[in-house]
């Protein structure tokens, strides 16, 4: 699992290097991978990636120093922020997502469609995108 794990990120890894975003650095996983299209509260991030909120505010600062991220005034607790992508953290995420699609085309290709099927199910039974939900679907 640690070696599929560390061949899918340096494969989105390269191609966002590849597209220009080399400011994108292993460490930002832990908010890129919880952020979300329509934003996220700090303390949601940190839940979800399983580390301090410090941790995800030292990482969001990087990310908005380099033009990824942006913090907005949370519309519904005025003391709080939620973190949204800028538009060139929403180009860096459609690099990403293409990168990811067209390995899963690959996988699917390898294995055969019904085989892959059956891989995807699995893992998103066992790694569900919400850790509290026994099943994505």
């Amino acid at each position: 699992m640690r070696d599929a794990h560390s061949a899918v990120d340096a494969e989105v890894a390269g191609a966002a290097t590849r597209a220009g975003f080399s400011e994108l650095k292993p460490g930002h996983h832990i908010v890129l991978r919880n952020l979300g299209e329509n934003g996220a509260r700090p303390s949601e991030m940190a839940a979800a990636a399983g580390v301090t909120r410090q941790a995800i505010t030292k990482v969001v600062d990087d990310l908005e120093r380099r033009g990824v991220v942006r913090r907005e005034p949370d519309p519904v607790d005025g003391r709080g922020v939620i973190v949204r992508y800028t538009e060139r953290g929403l180009e860096g995420l459609a690099v990403a997502r293409r990168r990811m699609a067209a390995m899963e085309a690959d996988f699917a290709a390898r294995l055969g469609p019904d085989r892959w099927s059956e891989v995807r199910i699995a893992l998103e039974i066992l790694f569900p995108d919400n850790p509290k939900s026994p099943h994505p679907h």
